[in-house]
């Protein structure tokens, strides 16, 4: 199987776990929904920023067309630390979804709101200036993208479950009370 074929059947495999919580939120309730779709968006995150800087580290061969990455052992140890900081942040940002946010705690809702813009804000402006991924909105606003690129279908998963978690809690969170 192409890794780009491989890389379309988890993006739309993680679309379908998005789609399919937005339409249990009736059952399951919008702000425990909410909190669901936050921790699937850090899971998918999980898979992506954090294993690659981890696994460059790591002394495992790349299957990368670029070569093995080769780092300074001094490198190698901030590229560690920060792989583990981001999973440590994304579980965090768990905890925040699960309690937080499904009980319906403002404050919650602009915890995810703050990571969301300065991490998708960083991630899209960054993966435009450094490897495009191939991602079509990148192709939208004229810039050139990796003729090769993949994997934009499963990393950009989490913007979508990030953007409907804010969606669906904001009326219970923000809306009045009827008087």
């Amino acid at each position: 199987m192409s890794l780009q074929l491989a890389a379309w059947i988890s993006g739309g495999t993680a679309v379908a776990v998005v789609l399919a919580l937005i339409f249990a939120r009736k059952r399951l309730g919008a702000l425990n929904t909410a909190s669901w779709l936050v921790i699937w968006g850090a899971v998918v995150l999980l898979g992506e920023h954090p294993f690659f800087a981890i696994s460059y580290t790591l002394p495992l061969p790349s299957v990368a067309e670029e070569g093995p990455m080769t780092l300074l052992p001094h490198a190698r140890i901030h590229f560690f630390m920060s792989g583990i900081y981001a999973i440590i942040g994304l579980v965090m940002l768990g905890v925040i979804a699960r309690t937080l946010l499904s009980e319906g705690r403002a404050i919650g809702w602009f915890a995810i709101l703050f990571a969301l813009i300065v991490g998708g804000t960083f991630d899209l402006v960054m993966g435009a200036l450094w490897f495009t991924h191939g991602s079509p909105l990148y192709r939208l606003v004229g810039i050139p993208v990796h003729p090769h690129g993949f994997g934009w279908e499963f990393l950009y998963v989490y913007l979508l479950a990030w953007i409907a978690a804010l969606t669906i809690s904001y009326k219970p969170i923000f809306a009045k009370p009827p008087a």
